[in-house]
């Protein structure tokens, strides 16, 4: 996986944005491959599929607004076209809404054929609106539809980039005069005048702060991409270490023990050795290909025996006691697993430190999740003065932690060690 300097730098990102607006679904097998700028113009597509629905909320409540101060100012006159379009506009744009939310989002293959539409509907609805009004409000009769394509030219700079909006900007200046002359009046009509330059900049003010939206919906997705990337590095470095400790250096350490007769039954001794390498070496294979669990039906119980059973061959005696616990699977295959490996690390924890080779590990329902307490009566130890290793912090609290569960380790010198372990439902 690239390392964050190999993404695109933020000003030319933030150029590319202001060029040609939200990105495309890039490839996917870039996606997969970890590219961190196919990453993160992924999560701005699909982030920006949503983002029409800005233009179209504001549209639904600017047109209340702009009708309501049309009738306040106008009374009935011209009332007639102008409650039409509010109606219809209203009506349209919230049944986009509710598409747009239902279908996920709009794609970007359809962004620009939506937009041309969009744009038509809008520009026709002027025309209709300008032509009906009568001529002593036809201005402030226009402002109203006007409202369609303030929303469609902010829908363009999202979607689009800057240069698309400010050519449909300079297009607006012709098409208000046209609208003007289109309810018979003249260009120079001093309503027509001043109405036409408080439209054309509600289209400026619109399209700057689309920009601005864009702009900040890009950066804090990157910015939220480049978080998640690290997160999931540190994690991933995390999980190398505690299986480069739960196998690779457990089984050194087992390995460098010397057992009595090691002399007198070298050849045993080695076979036993054999035995083990290759065990771990299969579990570190498992790991390394199966590197996400990808679930299991087997009953949690059957897990944990299977952990009892592994641990005997360092024979370590298990009593599984699970005679009030009912497997009912509602708990995620990611925290049984987390579960299952806590548990095989205190178990190692035993067999090395107890001094003992029994244990008693009992599952059970617990605060609506699963608790699982593995307990011995070998000679413990003070915890104060033998802080938490690397296998109880990491491979047992932290990795319970990062799954919503918790560990907890309670030991007296002489009264044994009871591992308590505990993942939510």
């Amino acid at each position: 996986m690239p390392e964050a300097g190999s993404a695109t730098p933020p000003r030319a990102f933030v150029r590319t944005l202001l060029r040609s607006g939200a990105p495309a679904d890039p490839p996917r097998a870039a996606v997969d491959n970890g590219d961190l700028t196919a990453v993160g113009d992924a999560t701005l597509a699909r982030a920006a599929r949503y983002w029409v629905v800005v233009p179209l909320a504001y549209r639904i409540a600017a047109f209340v607004k702009v009708f309501i101060g049309f009738t306040a100012a106008n009374g009935s006159l011209g009332l007639g076209p102008v409650l039409g379009a509010t109606v219809f506009a209203v009506a349209a744009n919230a049944a986009a809404v509710v598409w747009v939310l239902r279908a996920g989002g709009l794609r970007a293959r359809l962004t620009r054929r939506a937009l041309a539409v969009d744009l038509v509907v809008g520009v026709a609805l002027c025309f209709a609106v300008a032509a009906t009004a009568p001529d002593a409000i036809q201005p402030f009769a226009v402002d109203v539809p006007w409202t369609w394509l303030v929303g469609g030219i902010a829908m363009a700079a999202g979607t689009s980039g800057l240069p698309t909006a400010l050519w449909l900007f300079v297009a607006a200046v012709p098409l208000r005069a046209a609208l003007t002359l289109a309810g018979g009046l003249p260009l120079t009509h001093p309503l027509a005048v001043t109405r036409s330059i408080g439209c054309l900049v509600a289209l400026a003010v619109a399209i700057v702060i689309a920009v601005a939206i864009l702009i900040l919906l890009g950066v804090g997705t990157r910015f939220a991409v480049d978080i998640g990337l690290r997160r999931g590095r540190e994690a991933e470095r995390r999980r190398t270490r505690r299986i480069m400790h739960d196998s690779v250096l457990q089984t050194l350490e087992a390995l460098a023990i010397s057992a009595p007769g090691d002399d007198t039954h070298a050849v045993t001794r080695l076979a036993e050795l054999r035995s083990v390498a290759k065990a771990e070496a299969a579990e570190l294979r498992r790991h390394i290909t199966e590197p996400v669990p990808t679930g299991s039906r087997r009953s949690f119980a059957v897990e944990l025996a299977d952990v009892a059973t592994e641990l005997a061959r360092d024979g370590l005696r298990t009593q599984l006691v699970a005679a009030d616990f009912a497997d009912d699977h509602k708990v995620s295959q990611d925290r049984r697993s987390a579960l299952v490996e806590a548990v095989r690390e205190a178990l190692r924890n035993t067999v090395k430190h107890s001094g003992t080779k029994q244990v008693v590990l009992r599952v059970e329902q617990r605060d609506g999740g699963i608790a699982v307490v593995a307990r011995d009566q070998g000679q413990g130890f003070d915890i104060h003065d033998r802080p938490p290793g690397f296998g109880i912090s990491q491979s047992i609290v932290a990795r319970l932690a990062e799954v919503g569960g918790h560990g907890t380790v309670d030991s007296q010198p002489g009264r044994g060690t009871r591992v308590t372990m505990w993942v939510p439902g």
